[in-house]
């Protein structure tokens, strides 16, 4: 968590735009948010995988709304924080300033970085102590309470136990080709001896052929019409005839076949936990941020792609 933090901190602080600015372009009860501050989060929302200077204006305007909604929110969230009194962990903004102190070479650069931004070492502790006084608020309202015990959970199997029956599935090996001819010769080969996996790897044209054609478990509903007919007529080791599906020609292979399986709480409950908390604390979030924006006086001052106006 915190070393998204750390990496969040740097981006606001040390790598906004160079065409940003101080005019404000949102307010949430009263709290001034600038062109600066903007295309700081605009920078943290664009894609790790793009680096965010090579992003043209226009493209960057694109991402304006969710970043207001961004600022808007976490402001929120810190003063909620503030207002119930949540402590500040010291400890965790030394540690993180520190962090930040050593991304530079020394402390000439760091200082040099700071007097371009025209902000002060104080300014960068503010910041780091409001965001991880909010993600500490996120913790508290959101992780912690979305936490599910292991007799609630084991109630919900119980309840929702037709959910967790696994199908019918068949164990694949395949080869596809465009070429007909091809697909005849593949299939006389495999018939005369040769092994169905190394023809799978030297001559299928599909990208399971680095697989030498192992398709894994497939049950009814995830295969081609035609492929599953067959497949689910073959019997363990037998191989099919050639198979016309979608322009394509196929010879499949079945190495296995599980009956329908009634999946065991013990079997199900980590991927279900995680599940079910996942959405619950997309829930809890989502109704914490609407009452938050409720109650506040949001002004959106820039337009967007979808706001022009003050709004409440």
């Amino acid at each position: 968590m915190f070393k998204i933090l750390l990496s969040s901190i740097i981006i606001i602080l040390f790598s906004v735009s160079a065409y940003a600015d101080d005019a404000v372009v949102a307010k949430v009860n009263g709290a001034a948010f600038t062109k600066k501050d903007l295309e700081a989060e605009v920078d943290r929302l664009i894609p790790q995988t793009t680096f965010h200077r090579n992003v043209p204006q226009e493209k960057r305007k694109f991402y304006y709304d969710k970043a207001i909604e961004a600022l808007v929110n976490r402001e929120l969230q810190y003063k909620d924080a503030v207002a119930k009194g949540m402590e500040i962990d010291k400890e965790k903004v030394n540690a993180q300033m520190e962090k930040i102190r050593k991304k530079f070479k020394s402390p000439e650069e760091y200082k040099a970085a700071l007097e371009k931004e025209g902000i002060t070492e104080e300014k960068v502790r503010a910041q780091v102590e409001k965001e991880i006084l909010v993600q500490n608020m996120v913790a508290k309202k959101v992780t912690e309470a979305s936490k599910i015990s292991e007799k609630d959970l084991k109630e919900y199997y119980e309840k929702n136990a037709s959910k967790f029956k696994q199908p019918e599935s068949v164990k694949l090996r395949l080869i596809s080709t465009k070429d007909e001819k091809k697909a005849q010769d593949i299939l006389a080969r495999i018939k005369a001896g040769e092994d169905f996996g190394d023809l799978a790897y030297k001559m299928s044209e599909d990208s399971y052929r680095v697989k030498s054609g192992d398709i894994g478990y497939m049950h009814k509903g995830r295969m081609l019409p035609e492929i599953e007919e067959a497949a689910f007529k073959l019997k363990v080791g037998e191989m099919s005839d050639l198979i016309k599906a979608e322009n394509n020609w196929y010879i499949i292979k079945l190495e296995d076949k599980k009956p329908e399986h009634q999946l065991s709480f013990e079997e199900t409950k980590d991927k279900l936990k995680k599940e079910l908390e996942t959405t619950r604390a997309q829930e809890l979030k989502e109704a914490w941020i609407t009452d938050l924006r409720a109650k506040a006086k949001i002004e959106v001052l820039l337009k967007t792609e979808t706001e022009s106006s003050t709004q409440k």
